[in-house]
């Protein structure tokens, strides 16, 4: 079952809270908007991923991605996704249609705590430059309740937990 937005609401505001900072403007009907943060890494023409600090950029001097570029951003949010949901991030279509892609390899277990969400972006455009900046709504989490709180949690099994700023791949 995929939680609506009275009950993100209630897990926003919660100890600890489902994402910090809480902005209840982000809730939608079922999902609930993240922003892109200060951090990054950008990807170099010999596949080396360099620190991106974003913290500079703003909507009126966004960062620049050429097209097919590809990087790694953190979200503005910090997660803390209780035992009893697990989560996926979806593109917003508005993003979509300005040229974004964002890759599909974002699942948030049960436990999955302490930590911005990394995200790949990439410009599929082949034309086009698109700007990023912090705060800019770039995805939606949404929520599915579990039939049952699993036996084990990403607390006890997962790598990225705590990470507070865009993290390449622990392998």
């Amino acid at each position: 079952m995929i939680l609506t937005d009275h009950e993100l609401n209630q897990l926003c505001q919660a100890n600890p809270p489902l994402v910090a900072p809480f902005d209840p403007s982000l809730i939608n009907p079922a999902s609930l908007d993240i922003r892109i943060g200060t951090s990054g890494l950008i990807e170099q023409e010999d596949g080396e991923q360099i620190p991106l600090d974003l913290s500079n950029y703003d909507i009126n001097q966004p960062y620049i991605l050429a097209p097919q570029t590809w990087l790694l951003v953190a979200s503005l949010e910090v997660f803390h996704i209780p035992l009893f949901t697990a989560g996926e991030v979806r593109l917003k279509s508005s993003r979509a249609r300005e040229g974004f892609d964002l890759a599909l390899a974002l699942w948030l277990d049960p436990g999955w705590q302490g930590s911005h969400l990394t995200m790949a972006l990439r410009n599929t455009t082949r034309f086009r430059r698109l700007g990023i900046y912090p705060g800019l709504k770039i995805a939606q989490v949404i929520l599915h309740r579990l039939s049952n709180v699993p036996q084990r949690h990403y607390g006890e099994t997962g790598r990225y937990n705590f990470d507070r700023q865009a993290q390449g791949s622990k392998g």
